[in-house]
């Protein structure tokens, strides 16, 4: 049985080291999957997602963090700037528009 908890994983992206959370503490609501920037400590993207998504992505896999990565930067968020901060409250639709699939 696998215990859920938090993780960090850091992933280089586009010459940058990223640093992602993955919050699966049991008590939660949802998943946290909140992806910080190593220049900037104020600026951060959060992605919430459903427990039920944890049957079909792994999250913690580099790859996957590598593409929801690339979508907030495409999406928006300045990730080289303070106080930069996005939110994706329902992000279960990223698993099918980004084939986040295991």
């Amino acid at each position: 049985m696998k215990l859920f908890t938090k993780e960090v994983k850091k992933i280089v992206f586009g010459e940058c080291l990223f640093h992602c959370i993955i919050d699966q503490t049991p008590t939660n609501e949802s998943i946290s999957f909140k992806i910080y920037s190593s220049k900037t400590k104020t600026s951060h993207f959060l992605i919430l997602f459903s427990w039920k998504v944890n049957w079909s992505t792994n999250l913690s896999e580099p790859s996957v963090c590598a593409r929801l990565i690339n979508y907030a930067i495409n999406n928006g968020w300045d990730y080289t700037k303070e106080k930069r901060v996005m939110k994706i409250e329902q992000g279960d639709f990223l698993v099918n528009e980004l084939r986040l699939e295991s």
